[in-house]
């Protein structure tokens, strides 16, 4: 076992660090109420974090539940809010402190909530496995987890969190956050929780890439994509797979799963149906983009300007559609439009808010 890291605590214990967390943790969210609040006396709440950390006396806040729909899959989701002092800010505070621990042994093409490993980087993957190697990517076997956030055991998280960090404090603190919503499982909507998730995954991780049968795998967050030559050994696999997560990991593969050549369907993930000779846009989005165009010209045409959020979501779908074969989606849809006016529209915004930060930045030194 690789030795254990200590002295996680003390690295929160800093007004500096503070701060940083405090800005960090409040981008995209300066509309809210209680990040204002924050955000107009740093000093005042960075030394009432701290004290709340160096006396050991913070109590994390019961979780409220909120319904949203999520439109990226199309699903209602309870999600669990808690204010943003002291909760928000401590749970920065944690990510950042235990950050290069949860990193270190993390698989390489574990994707969703790491930075520099988003859509795209798992995108990248398939892509290269797929062109370059295809004999090892005939078959593909792709799988999810059933209810993955509310069936993580937080008694075998904190035990798997033991065998890296030996920091008694650090330990106690993340517990009392996890532990604090009183449903079974972690809460969707708490930024520590994306990293844990994350972490709790690695020993499956590397039970997969060890498995016989299985070429080529990639994880987006409780989606698995894995890869080989061989159909029955890809059956196989994943039994052994179903196996290990009931009896080791306590979570449930969903009944949905399927094995199937590639050339027959593509594979579905990221976005993106995935052949060997080809990328192509998943439909779902196809259908987003036209709704995203649609309502940009509604403004166009009556020579307003194109809102921030219209803008930055045609320029999401524009720099997907860059990473597919779909040329001629681009050509008909943006181009009309022009990026370069999108990139203005979000640029101005970009500014405005860089702006705000600065002057509230500058207010508190």
């Amino acid at each position: 076992m690789p030795k254990r890291v200590g002295h996680l605590y003390t690295k929160m214990l800093n007004t500096k660090t503070i701060k940083h967390c405090i800005i960090k943790g409040s981008k995209g969210k300066k509309k809210r109420h209680d990040v204002r609040i924050v955000l107009r006396d740093l000093d005042k709440y960075a030394r009432k974090v701290l004290k709340l950390l160096r006396t050991e006396t913070y109590v994390p806040t019961i979780p409220r539940k909120k319904t949203i729909y999520d439109k990226s899959c199309g699903k209602e989701r309870d999600i669990k809010i808690v204010p943003y002092y002291p909760d928000g800010i401590i749970q920065q505070l944690a990510v950042y402190a235990m950050k290069d621990v949860l990193m270190r042994g993390m698989y390489a093409h574990s994707c969703a909530s790491i930075p520099g490993r988003g859509n795209m980087h798992a995108a990248r993957y398939a892509k290269k496995h797929l062109r370059n190697d295809k004999r090892g990517t005939k078959y593909c076997c792709k799988m999810d987890i059933r209810h993955y956030y509310p069936t993580i055991s937080k008694r075998r998280l904190m035990d798997a969190l033991e065998r890296k960090i030996k920091d008694r404090r650090f330990l106690k603190l993340v517990e009392s956050i996890i532990y604090s919503d009183p449903e079974q499982g972690l809460s969707i909507g708490f930024y520590i929780n994306q990293w844990l998730a994350n972490f709790y995954l690695e020993r499956l991780d590397h039970f997969i890439t060890a498995l016989d049968g299985v070429d080529h795998y990639v994880r987006n967050m409780d989606d698995l994509v894995l890869m080989g030559p061989n159909k029955r050994k890809l059956h196989r696999a994943r039994e052994s797979i179903e196996r290990f997560m009931q009896t080791i990991m306590g979570l449930e593969m969903k009944r949905d799963w399927q094995i199937f050549p590639v050339d027959a369907r593509g594979i579905d993930f990221v976005g993106y149906r995935f052949y060997h000779n080809r990328t192509t846009f998943r439909r779902r989005n196809f259908r987003k983009l036209r709704r995203n165009v649609r309502t940009a010209w509604k403004f166009l045409k009556t020579n307003r300007e194109i809102p921030y959020h219209v803008a930055a979501g045609l320029l999401s779908r524009a720099g997907q559609l860059k990473h597919c074969n779909s040329c001629k989606v681009y050509e008909k849809y943006i181009h009309p439009i022009g990026e370069k006016r999108l990139k203005q529209t979000v640029r101005r915004h970009m500014l405005t808010e860089r702006r705000v930060t600065h002057e509230i930045a500058a207010c508190n030194t």
